[in-house]
């Protein structure tokens, strides 16, 4: 059975885990606990996770601000992760819905979402949970970061 779940302080290293597994990357566990504290008490981030059987098998985070240039609040999803060993399975689905909820009860009059270029499945699977090609992102990196 499959739980979707407020992220607690004591899963930051399930987190850890998931979050430098997909990106590939060595990141400093000092600065990931720094940054995943302040989000936690952050009203206006929300941190998600999905266990089965008592794992943490998924991951996702909502950033929710007022824009500009949507004169009102948007909500942006900046990170999703699901265990490579139970996608395809809906969990991704059930994690975007719940993030999808919670904009709505916040008011968010949007919903975005970012993924590079070469995931092409994860381009597809937003697509098939309702997303639309609207944007092109450019990034600059400013610091660096290892890749393991």
């Amino acid at each position: 059975m499959v739980s979707i779940r407020l992220v607690e302080e004591p899963d930051e290293e399930s987190v850890y885990e998931l979050v430098t597994t997909l990106m590939a990357v060595s990141l400093d566990q000092k600065s990931f606990h720094d940054v995943f504290v302040q989000n936690l008490h952050n009203n206006n981030v929300l941190y998600y996770v999905t266990e089965s059987d008592g794992c943490v098998v998924g991951f996702a985070s909502l950033h929710i601000e007022p824009q500009l240039h949507h004169a009102g609040l948007v909500g942006e999803i900046q990170e999703l992760i699901v265990h490579e060993t139970v996608r395809d399975k809906g969990i991704g689905a059930q994690l975007v819905s719940r993030l999808e909820q919670e904009a709505e009860k916040r008011g968010c009059v949007s919903i975005e979402v970012t993924t590079k270029n070469f995931r092409i499945d994860a381009q597809r699977f937003y697509e098939q949970v309702g997303f639309k090609r609207t944007h092109e992102n450019f990034t600059k990196n400013l610091k660096f970061i290892e890749h393991t």
